[in-house]
């Protein structure tokens, strides 16, 4: 049976820790709750609620949680590399569009992207 051992309120991470006797294998796993995220990218998305930032020359495409941070790294790309801000949005368009602040795609053509929570 797995056993909490950690939780972050803030990003909704929690750690968890399971010892199986038979094969004398202990794991950790770590969760996300990410669903609330997924809520508010979904009502700025149907709202167009970060439309107009595109005006202005900044545009919040989407909202990357921490845990799809952790896979956008395994694939490669790093999330605090300037130059791979083409590559965050296409990999965002075919792995998660459902992260998308917006109902329009974009090419990936801008030349920054802002993502304050982003690890190396």
């Amino acid at each position: 049976m797995s056993e909490i051992i950690d939780f972050d309120p803030v990003s909704g991470i929690s750690h968890w820790w399971d010892y199986d006797a038979q094969t004398d294998k202990a794991t950790i796993t770590t969760k996300q709750d990410v669903e609330p995220i997924l809520d508010w990218t979904k009502g700025a998305a149907n709202q167009g609620l970060t439309d107009g930032g595109i005006k202005e020359s900044f545009w919040l495409y989407a909202k990357i949680p921490t845990i799809y941070q952790v896979k956008m790294h395994q694939a490669g790309i790093k999330l605090n590399d300037p130059s791979a801000t083409k590559r965050i949005i296409q990999w965002v368009n075919e792995h998660a569009p459902h992260l998308k602040c917006t109902a329009k795609t974009h090419g990936g053509t801008k030349s920054k992207i802002y993502l304050p929570n982003a690890t190396d």
